[in-house]
């Protein structure tokens, strides 16, 4: 690119800005068309887009950006009446606008082609106002394309680890997937294909890499080889079996395939492992780079975040303090005045808290972000599908995490759809029912603690067990013996949908299997509850921050581990004669009930030790209290959380590890997922 490349970050944020500003004003502009200064507001923004596209030369941003500003200036001088018709058709407009900065972020070079749709529609008002004749549209071919599956430039060193694993006994397959166009998780669908075929085999390249698959970032095709000992239609089978899915190509890897390398300009090898077995974790696989990445990863800007200039100032005070009292150190250190070293220590403690808190509140974005969207995204669907529907929303002022807060748009777009779809009826039927014919959706965010509590609630018709018994008997799931409860959570399931249409909405089954794997994912718990009638709500808990927690240490045996304090409700000693067993479980009375009792020793085959006290970790679950006993107690520490070994993170016991004081590593248990195992009967499964 040209010298303009210096100012890309710049324009990315102010067009972002002006986007955003553009879309929520016009939908504020769609209730209050009389609104003078609220059109004057419009035109400035979009002006200054137009301006910031000239003067980057982007021509094609700002063609469609002043025909835009045209049906802006007939409303601005009466020459049109502020329709919903006219508003679409803007809408219409800021999406290929957004669509255009994306691919620009990408590298991409913008065509005339991808803003000819919005054009011709303005083309048609612009003829109605001057009254000219409409202008005919170049039809633009959409014909889907032939899924690729094919990996041609593949490095020696790649054939060699594919070649080796058939040696071996394994099938080596080159996969090609199409995941629904309409799909609004396409990085989650990506997310259970690999691991439902990492249970069976091993992925050994890519493509795209799986940085833009885990984040969506693509079109809607992505192809793999893979290795497994399983034939070729159990493959095919595995991936059929997840919703969402649209089309698949399963190959065996040819002989051709095998003898093909090209010299000129060899890519990086996906890996470079020449042992002869193919020993790759489906999670190792997933971080593969592709050999033939050639695509550019976004912008750095999406990887910024905007800081309130007075946390700036705190910080560089903070920083500040810390150079005079490390001056100190030094300074009592020649002097050997261990008192002097005491107190510079203790003030370097304190500032490095205030830093580490300072840091974690930089990091931290308010959930308006994402809610922001969904006011446009009501409107759309409720037209789309005819019905009447009002959007709260509470709590956007709440702050997350950045990186928990860019993940979250995709699982909160997919339960908006299906509440407009499924919940929500028709205001006839509404009516019939003896309720008001505009039915409501409330979005909330708030704090609880080291959690973020996300609602979605809608007064639709909610879930009908019957109904999920009908649709799962057709299915061939057996539901006899289920309670209630247990049907309604039914619709978890993979591929399972109670509509008996279709739509470009939902209805595909794409059901909640894939926000509920995005969630987890984040490290959150996902839940709901239904009453038939009166409506449905989503509940989504998220950790405040993915980098640092309050934590408890413990010791089993001779091991130290760390337990989340957001999580404990109590400790208390407890002796082995206060332990009883019932059944097969081991259980305490607490609180005027009997709580199960997990022996953490057990679960993490640690040896035991011969104690007649030990300490009970009294956490919560859901509805349920669990108590996990451990040895020792070494206090309570505010930890850094670091990523563990992909095959430790598939054993379900730890979320993560931690660098202590003296250098040792201590790994940070899951006591949710442990409790779980529990609660279902499956500790020796864990």
């Amino acid at each position: 690119m040209d010298d303009n490349s210096v100012y890309l970050n710049l324009f990315f944020e102010e067009s972002d800005d002006n986007l955003s500003l553009l879309n929520d004003s016009v939908l504020q502009l769609e209730s209050d068309p009389q609104n003078m200064d609220l059109i004057n507001e419009i035109f400035r923004a979009a002006h200054t887009l137009k301006g910031m596209s000239a003067t980057m030369g982007y021509d094609v941003m700002t063609k469609i950006t002043h025909k835009m500003e045209n049906l802006f200036d007939f409303f601005k001088t009466g020459k049109l009446q502020v329709t919903s018709e006219y508003i679409s058709i803007i809408f219409a407009c800021l999406d290929t606008l957004s669509q255009l900065v994306e691919d620009l972020r990408e590298g991409n070079e913008l065509r005339e082609e991808q803003i000819s749709g919005p054009l011709a529609k303005i083309a048609v008002v612009e003829a109605q106002v001057n009254g000219e004749a409409p202008v005919e549209v170049t039809h633009i071919d959409n014909t889907k394309t032939t899924l690729d599956n094919s990996f041609p430039d593949l490095e020696e060193t790649d054939i060699n680890v594919i070649n080796a694993a058939i040696d071996d006994g394994h099938n080596a397959f080159q996969i090609g997937v199409r995941i629904d166009a309409e799909s609004a998780l396409k990085g989650a669908r990506v997310f259970l294909v690999m691991e439902k075929l990492g249970q069976s085999g091993d992925v050994i390249i890519i493509d795209p890499d799986t940085e833009r698959l885990e984040a969506g970032d693509f079109d809607t095709d992505f192809k793999f080889i893979y290795v497994t000992k399983n034939s070729q239609a159990e493959v095919r089978s595995n991936i059929e079996n997840i919703s969402e899915i649209d089309e698949i190509v399963v190959d065996v890897y040819g002989a051709t395939a095998k003898d093909e390398t090209k010299p000129v300009n060899p890519p990086v090898a996906a890996n470079t492992d020449t042992q002869p077995t193919a020993d790759v974790t489906p999670q190792s696989a997933k971080k593969t780079e592709s050999p033939k990445n050639n695509h550019p990863q976004k912008a750095a800007n999406n990887q910024s975040i905007r800081v309130d200039l007075n946390r700036l100032d705190l910080f560089l005070n903070i920083v500040s303090e810390l150079v005079v009292y490390r001056n100190q150190l030094e300074d009592a250190s020649k002097r050997d005045s261990m008192d002097d070293v005491k107190d510079s220590l203790e003030h370097v403690s304190r500032l490095t808290s205030e830093l580490q808190d300072l840091v974690l509140k930089i990091r931290m974005q308010q959930v308006n972000v994402v809610f922001s969207r969904f006011p446009r995204m009501v409107r759309d669907l409720s037209q789309q599908l005819g019905k009447d529907i009002e959007l709260i929303i509470k709590g956007e002022e709440t702050e997350l995490d950045k990186t928990v807060v860019a993940e979250l748009s995709e699982p909160l777009i997919h339960l908006f759809r299906n509440s407009l779809d499924h919940g929500i009826e028709l205001p006839d039927v509404r009516e019939a029912n003896g309720k008001p014919r505009q039915g409501v959706i409330e979005l909330s965010a708030m704090q609880e603690g080291n959690k973020v509590h996300i609602t979605l609630k809608d007064d639709g018709k909610g879930l009908d067990p019957v109904a999920i018994r009908a649709s799962a008997e057709r299915k061939g799931i057996n539901t006899e013996g289920m309670s209630e409860d247990e049907v309604k959570k039914l619709v978890f399931h993979p591929g399972f949908s109670t509509s008996q249409e279709v739509t470009n909405i939902s209805g595909r089954g794409v059901g909640l299997d894939a926000v509920v794997a995005k969630i987890v994912e984040l490290g959150g718990t996902f839940d709901l509850t239904s009453e038939v009638n009166i409506g449905t709500t989503f509940t989504i808990k998220l950790p405040l921050t993915l980098s640092i927690i309050q934590a408890l240490l413990v010791k089993v045996g001779t091991e130290t581990f760390a337990t989340p304090l957001d999580v404990v409700e109590r400790v208390v000693m407890v002796t082995e004669d206060e332990i009883t067993m019932t059944g097969n479980q081991e259980v305490y009375a607490f609180q005027g009930m009997l709580i199960s009792v997990l022996r953490t020793d057990k679960v993490l085959d640690i040896p035991a030790q011969e104690l007649q006290r030990r300490y009970g970790i009294v956490v919560k679950l859901e509805k349920d209290y669990f108590m996990v006993l451990v040895d020792q107690l070494l206090g309570q520490q505010e930890i850094v959380i670091k990523k563990i070994d992909t095959l430790l993170q598939q054993l379900n016991r730890y979320q993560g590890a931690t660098i202590l004081g003296n250098g040792s590593v201590a790994l940070i248990l899951d006591v949710n997922a442990i409790c779980h195992a529990t609660k279902v009967g499956l500790i020796n499964e864990i």
